[in-house]
């Protein structure tokens, strides 16, 4: 049975941040496992082993904040979807004397943790694969630890710009 508590800190904020720095976080373990487009698992360790996290450049840092709008907007839908409100928070835990302590970053999660709610901005690859009733692989830790941190049974999810138009959903 894993205890995971909810970490008071807002996304995006400061102490959000400093404790991203300490965690092994869900959206990581696609490059712990070496399945991730974006980062390589020498660059995961690296960072963890020595605390340095590279500086976000004004690009990547644009398309976080996109990626957090329509995430946003996006929500109104999941909740319509699941039937719940949904609640953004940030649930962590220590699992077995694992270090560093697990994390999970949730775009939505139902208040009594039955569903746990995430979100990626389309691109035409990942619509085409969710139309297909494939999600693909690299997303699959990231929900898997949010299901474990929560308890939750089903996780909701959506690609989409932030509109029920675009919303592509399993």
């Amino acid at each position: 049975n894993i205890k995971a508590t909810i970490v008071p800190f807002q996304q995006g904020t400061p102490e959000w941040m400093q404790h991203r720095a300490r965690s092994l976080n869900a959206s990581d373990l696609a490059a712990a496992m070496g399945i991730s487009p974006y980062l390589s698992r020498a660059d995961l360790i690296k960072r963890i082993a020595t605390g340095i996290v590279p500086e976000v450049d004004a690009a990547t840092q644009r398309r976080f904040d996109k990626g957090h709008e329509v995430e946003a907007a996006a929500r109104p839908l999941a909740q319509e979807i699941i039937g719940e409100e949904l609640y953004a928070s940030v649930f962590a835990a220590d699992v077995d004397g694992l270090e560093p302590p697990l994390s999970a970053s949730l775009d939505g999660h139902t208040l009594l943790n039955e569903a746990t709610f995430e979100h990626k901005q389309s691109n035409a690859d990942l619509v085409a694969s969710l139309q297909r009733g494939v999600i693909p692989v690299q997303y699959h830790p990231q929900m898997e630890q949010g299901l474990m941190l929560t308890g939750a049974t089903r996780c909701l999810f959506m690609a989409s710009n932030g509109d029920r138009e675009s919303a592509v959903h399993l």
